[in-house]
């Protein structure tokens, strides 16, 4: 990529995330702009900081809190991957999450199923 900046709209395409996340990084001390407009207050952003913006999102990802992602990009590269690991062996996994990354429910067989068509509600055995 070429060394020019690019506005917070293209970075967050650029790392497939929305506008809001990387102005939240900022925010929370994560990912620091490289130049923010005094007058306008716009945010710029180096494309070689897209590496950074997707580690946290991956992390974010993984439910990892972000004082941790912050702790473990601040820490010494041999003992970075530790943090995130040890950190997810003490967190249980939210309900919602896990149901999600298990798949969909199955219905039990012997219980009829409903199901919604165009505003028409029809029941299968």
């Amino acid at each position: 990529m070429r060394d020019e900046l690019l506005t917070i709209g293209r970075f967050a395409r650029l790392c497939r995330r929305s506008v809001k996340q990387p102005r939240h990084y900022d925010e929370t001390g994560l990912l620091t702009p490289v130049r923010v407009d005094a007058v306008t207050g716009y945010r710029s952003y180096a494309p070689e900081q897209a590496r950074d913006a997707l580690t946290i999102a991956l992390l974010r990802d993984m439910d990892l809190r972000l004082a941790v992602i912050a702790r473990a990009r601040s820490a010494e590269p041999e003992s970075r991957a530790e943090i995130p690991r040890a950190e997810r062996g003490l967190r249980p996994r939210a309900p919602a999450r896990a149901a999600c990354l298990a798949g969909p429910a199955q219905a039990p067989q012997d219980e009829p199923r409903t199901r919604l068509i165009i505003g028409v509600e029809e029941t299968t055995a």
